[in-house]
């Protein structure tokens, strides 16, 4: 197979990747070159003949943190630009070896991506003579680069949207995928004030497989940007600038945040964004708190910290763990024989939870009371929250343990991935398994937010599905390794899912996997558009688990608008929004909220086998309003 061939199979195998999600690019190399002592002003591109092992460590670096697209060191690679530095007779040559040191790191396991950047002629200039030499400049500069070997063309940081235009058309010719990433202005928009939408259906135009844009500022201006063009239907990047710049002889130098740059990513990939990477000021440790999140999206891609997990039993045993619908398995009769939760899905009880989350401090007793009340009332159970938002709790599993010797009711505990290692996890739950704790809701958990601790760091050396896995082992007897373990485990499995989601197909697929994982039960997000519900209930159905919808009766205009614009997957539609502004007025907002949420509990009758309140602000009275003639109230104990 020759160079061009291969490089074929695997552009089409990019668009595959770009297409399914979760896609990461690597971060910027400029910056790593200032950081081991290429000063500011020499060329970096000619760096990859002076100093190839430099280049060579840079993109090591970036594959090991986990990036799975390697951009060579070519931006600024083309003949006009060269000239600057005085060499234009070596063009030819530094691209053809910045391709090959890319391709030495990457190998087989990463895509390389020949990297072009603006020739830095203005719009006036484009259609004059000096625009013409820059054009050409750039498409001799894209064939060697095609001719070395990539596998793809990123057309980046271009400011001048005609000249990023012509070069797709022009880079089309060539039968390779083509990236088209434009620089927006600090507002927004184009720098002839075009919309994000208008610039995506332009470069869509022109040929570009994949849409984005890059440079120009930080993760806030790039959500803003490219969030509108994934409405087109084209893969989206998005690349942000990592911290504020200072600008030193012509050169970006950022001050970067790995944890703030970290819960970007997941707001992107949540918003429907397919592919991301970094931009100036990005280092290698971004690109590793980025493949955490990324690996959240798309469990298959290649990451760094790969934690295999032996799903099969050792020898002796009878068979492969089984990755079958409760229905179909064995696993369903022995539902009911995990915990009280168990039995009464089993059953085919309407099953109810209300979350009562830890205290801020060290005192139980309005939480003690406050499920005693639910459980009176008629709900089956509560939930607990692990950190919920990121924020310092006392540990759920104490808290469960002291509910239950309380009251006797069996919580569902939530196990987030995102504070312990795969070591620790293993532990933890463990431990929860000998202190009687039975019912669980894995989750992968969002990335730490800023805060009172702004060094603490997210481990997801796993995420909900990989640990789903380990979980269905340990019910099975069986450890991560494969080797038997002295009893199996007793867990009922549940596991999240959001109706609402931005790319609903690709939440349902991972969904399917979170069931063949071994999720005895889903708990959803709550959404308030019926129809969403309606079309998510009708197609998870096929899936065979039974489904808790999440409701969260709203509070107030403000906690309804609070919702909408912070956290992904709950867009409320504007009539809900408008009922809860006029309900706000009256001084009625708490009736109204809890109105809504019944009106939505009633239109998911029959596809449902339980509800999952989440009462704002800890008011759990209002779950037990939505419930009304939902549940029975239990007789009183003697």
């Amino acid at each position: 197979m020759t160079s061009q061939e291969s490089s074929s199979n695997l552009g089409a195998l990019f668009l595959d990747r770009a297409a399914e999600g979760g896609l990461l690019f690597d971060g910027a190399v400029g910056t790593q070159l200032y950081e081991r002592g290429i000063f500011l002003n020499q060329c970096f591109e000619q760096v990859s003949i002076t100093q190839p092992r430099l280049i060579k460590q840079v993109h090591r670096d970036y594959f090991e943190a986990g990036a799975e697209v390697l951009t060579t060191n070519t931006f600024g690679a083309n003949r006009m630009r060269l000239a600057q530095h005085g060499l234009e007779n070596m063009w030819k040559e530094i691209n053809r070896v910045s391709v090959q040191l890319a391709k030495e790191v990457g190998s087989e396991h990463a895509f390389i991506a020949g990297s072009v950047g603006p020739s830095g002629v203005t719009l006036d200039e484009l259609s004059r003579p000096k625009g013409r030499e820059a054009l050409q400049s750039l498409t001799d500069q894209i064939q060697v680069l095609i001719e070395a070997g990539v596998d793809l063309i990123c057309l980046e940081t271009f400011p001048v949207l005609q000249e990023l235009e012509i070069m797709v058309e022009r880079a089309k010719e060539y039968g390779v995928p083509i990236v088209a990433l434009y620089t927006f202005q600090p507002d927004g928009r184009g720098s002839e004030g075009q919309s994000p939408l208008a610039v995506a259906q332009r470069l869509i135009e022109a040929g570009a497989d994949v849409i984005g844009s890059n440079c120009g500022g930080g993760p806030e201006l790039l959500y803003k940007v490219t969030t509108p063009m994934v409405e087109l239907g084209y893969p989206v990047l998005a690349q942000a600038n990592a911290g504020r710049p200072e600008l030193i002889e012509g050169r970006s130098i950022y001050i970067a945040n790995h944890e703030y740059f970290s819960v970007y990513t997941r707001r992107l990939l949540k918003a429907g964004i397919k592919v991301v990477g970094g931009c100036c000021g990005t280092t290698p440790a971004h690109i590793r708190k980025m493949a955490n999140v990324t690996r959240m999206f798309n469990p298959q891609s290649r990451r760094s910290a790969n934690i295999q997990i032996n799903t099969r039993e050792p020898q002796g045993l009878d068979s492969a763990i089984p990755r079958l619908p409760l229905a179909d398995s064995e696993d369903h009769s022995r539902l009911a024989e995990r915990s009280a939760l168990g039995h009464a899905l089993a059953r085919g009880d309407f099953v109810t939870s209300v979350e009562v989350n830890p205290p801020l401090g060290f005192n139980l007793s309005a939480k003690i009371e406050a499920t005693r009340a639910l459980y009176q009332a008629g709900v089956s159970t509560i939930n607990i929250a692990d950190g919920p938002r990121a924020s310092v709790r006392m540990s759920n599993i104490a808290m469960a343990q002291k509910v239950t010797s309380e009251t006797g009711v069996e919580p569902i505990v939530h196990v987030c991935c995102r504070d312990r290692s795969f070591l620790g996890l293993q532990s933890h739950l463990l431990g929860a398994h000998v202190m009687g704790i039975r019912n669980l809701v894995v989750i992968t958990g969002d990335p730490p937010k800023m805060g009172p601790f702004p060094h603490s760091t997210g481990v997801y050396d796993l995420d909900s599905i990989e640990l789903l896995r380990v979980l269905q082992g340990y019910n099975h007897g069986v450890d991560p390794a494969g080797k038997e373990m002295p009893e199996p485990c007793s867990f009922v499995l549940a596991t999240g899912a959001e109706p609402a989601a931005s790319d609903y197909t690709h939440e349902l697929r991972r969904l399917e996997m979170k069931r063949d994982a071994g999720a005895d039960f889903v708990m959803t997000q709550p959404v308030y558009d019926p129809k969403q519900v309606e079309r998510f209930l009708l197609d998870a159905r096929e899936l065979n688990l039974p489904i808790l919808m999440g409701l969260c009766p709203l509070a107030s205009f403000r906690n309804a608008i609070f919702l909408h614009e912070n956290v992904p997957g709950m867009k409320i539609p504007d009539a809900i929004l408008n009922r809860m502004r006029e309900a706000d007025a009256q001084g009625r907002a708490e009736a109204e909220g809890v109105k809504i949420a019944r009106e939505s509990l009633e239109a998911a009758k029959g596809l449902i086998q339980g509800a999952y309140l989440m009462p704002p602000f800890g008011r759990t009275y209002l779950a037990q309003r939505v419930l009304e003639g939902w549940i029975t109230p239990r007789e009183p104990s003697h």
